[in-house]
């Protein structure tokens, strides 16, 4: 589990630090740090002489990332105390004996989803994996559909199909209304999607229904895909989703945060943020394994997280200007007070 995190040097930080329960929540303003929490934590994973170059991020050299508003030297990245990276332009030192990645398994899903496709290409190379994109979650559900889930502490409701494939369409259907098929097209290396309902059957092609319902299947599969341990960072997934649907898939993320999956989420969505809030008042995560952090901007530029403690009834304890507050401020014009 990734419990601590010291980035010092990197973008728009000086010296910050954080710290993570099961389930953590990036908020702010664009361009204000949350990406580059999740790019910090990545780089930790990557390896190569620049490790912000690699199969989950490429963002640039070492020198582009420094931070400019201070005129840091060098980028140190350091995770539970124990993991140590310092980064200058010509040096990648890594301080630490043992790799982080030999100790926690990440699933990345990015912000920039490969979304609707009537077919998904085949990974020749490692069928297991998501992809950053999401591009291969089909296949992996085409392989793993029939895997049993009998014993699975990741099991919401027992009266669902037990197995890896009834679990996705489980929660796709909660969610969104849908059910999900994926099988390989034989003699390609291709899978083919589609999804049905309840009245009309598992063969509507993803380009005639919504948008959101290929992202969330994505997501959901990705998620899944996960054991108690793993961490799984998710950015935006309230993209293309309607509200009464973000607030049911953080139903999801919260159960499995609860049972032992690290979630890490990027977002925008005050729906997203309220969820959270709801199934906290609600005992289907505690308190104390729910951390969120809100991004604000000092006068040098730099930036600073603030950490938002809720209370076991769902109540924030530190409302800041900014934070999830524009709904009140427009309704405040409008209904003129």
């Amino acid at each position: 589990m990734i419990n601590e995190l010291t980035i010092k040097g990197l973008k728009c930080f000086d010296e910050v630090e954080f710290s993570f329960e099961n389930l953590t929540l990036l908020a702010g303003k664009n361009s204000l740090g949350k990406s580059t929490v999740i790019q910090a934590l990545l780089a930790m994973i990557q390896e190569g002489k620049n490790p912000f170059r690699g199969q989950y991020i490429n963002i640039g050299r070492i020198s582009e990332l420094k931070n400019k508003y201070v005129g840091s030297k060098e980028i140190e990245i350091t995770v539970n105390h124990k993991f140590v990276r310092r980064m200058t332009d010509d040096k990648n030192e890594v301080i630490s004996e043992g790799k982080l990645s030999d100790e926690i398994t990440v699933r990345y899903l990015s912000a920039d989803r490969i979304g609707v496709r009537d077919t998904y290409e085949i990974a020749l190379d490692n069928p297991d994996r998501i992809g950053v994109r999401c591009e291969y979650a089909y296949q992996y559900l085409a392989m793993h559909d029939f895997d049993k889930w009998e014993n699975n502490p990741l099991v919401f409701d027992q009266r669902s199909k037990l197995t890896f494939g009834g679990q996705v369409d489980y929660w796709l259907e909660r969610i969104l209304g849908y059910t999900l098929k994926a099988e390989e097209i034989d003699r390609t290396n291709l899978i083919r999607v589609s999804f049905g309902t309840r009245e009309l059957g598992n063969e509507i092609r993803p380009k005639n229904v919504g948008t959101g319902v290929s992202y969330m299947a994505e997501v959901i599969i990705g998620a899944l895909s996960c054991q108690s341990g793993d961490v799984l960072i998710i950015e935006n997934p309230e993209i293309h989703l309607h509200p009464s649907g973000q607030s049911d898939f953080m139903l999801f993320l919260s159960f499995l945060a609860e049972k032992g999956v690290q979630i890490i989420v990027e977002t925008h969505s005050d729906h997203i943020y309220n969820a959270v809030r709801k199934y906290i008042h609600t005992d289907v995560i505690e308190t104390d394994k729910v951390t969120i952090y809100f991004f604000e901007q000092k006068e040098n530029g730099t930036s600073v997280p603030v950490l938002i403690p809720i209370d076991e009834d769902g109540k924030a304890q530190d409302q800041r200007d900014g934070f999830f507050d524009q709904t009140k401020k427009d309704l405040d014009v409008i209904l003129g007070w």
